[in-house]
C-alpha cells in the first residue's frame, strides 16, 4: 500500500496509537515501542481520508497565519509589561487573591499559566486579544490560585467574577480560529 503523504513514527511507552497532523501539516503516528512500520501504515491507510483533510486544513491555516516581526514582538512585550501587571492587580484585589509575581513570556502555545507557587505568567500575545478576552485570561489565571485544575469549582470561581466566563472562553477559541498565529 502506498500512502499519498509522508509520515513519522514516534514510539514511546504508550499503549494506544495516535495519528497527529501538526501545524506544519506533517503527519505523525504515535504508538508503543513495539509499533511496526507495517502497523503504522495500516492505521494510516484506514484513516487516509481524515489525514488528507487534516493536512489540507493545516496547510490552509498556515497560509493565513501571521508571523510576527521582531518589532511587533518588542512592541507587544512592552505593552504587556505595562498593561498586564496592572490588570492582574485590579482583578486580584476584586477576587481577594494574591499572586506571588507576574511575568511576561514569549510562550507560543498558551496564553498564560499559574504556578504551584501562584506566580502568573502571560504570553506577550495576550495583547493581541480584545480587552474582554484579556480580562478573561487574567481572571482564568487568578482563579487557579484557588483552584489548581479545570474542575467545575474552577469554572464556578471564574463565573463568580465574570458571569460570562464560559462564554468568553468560547469567544477566545473562536478568536484563535480566526487569527492563527505563527
Amino acid at each position: 500500500m502506498i500512502l499519498p503523504f509522508a509520515y513519522t513514527i514516534i514510539r514511546s511507552k504508550r499503549k494506544s496509537i495516535q495519528i497527529r497532523v501538526n501545524a506544519q501539516g506533517q503527519v505523525e503516528v504515535r504508538g508503543g515501542r513495539r509499533l511496526t512500520k507495517a502497523q503504522a501504515e495500516q492505521i494510516l491507510y484506514q484513516h487516509q481520508d481524515w489525514v488528507q483533510t487534516q493536512i489540507a486544513r493545516q496547510t490552509a491555516r498556515a497560509a493565513q497565519r501571521h508571523i510576527l516581526t521582531a518589532d511587533e514582538i518588542a512592541n507587544l512585550t512592552e505593552q504587556a509589561e505595562r498593561d498586564l501587571p496592572v490588570r492582574t492587580a485590579h482583578w486580584a484585589a476584586r477576587m481577594g487573591v494574591q499572586p506571588t509575581g507576574v511575568r511576561i513570556t514569549a510562550a507560543a502555545t498558551r496564553w498564560g499559566s499559574c504556578s504551584a507557587k501562584n506566580r502568573i505568567c502571560y504570553s506577550f500575545r495576550v495583547m493581541l486579544l480584545p480587552e474582554a478576552l484579556r480580562d478573561y485570561i487574567v481572571v482564568h489565571e487568578l482563579s487557579h490560585i484557588r483552584q489548581k485544575n479545570h474542575s467545575a469549582d474552577f469554572y464556578a470561581e471564574g463565573m463568580r467574577y465574570l458571569p460570562d466566563f464560559v462564554l468568553r472562553r468560547k469567544e477566545l477559541r473562536a478568536w484563535e480560529r480566526a487569527h492563527p498565529l505563527g
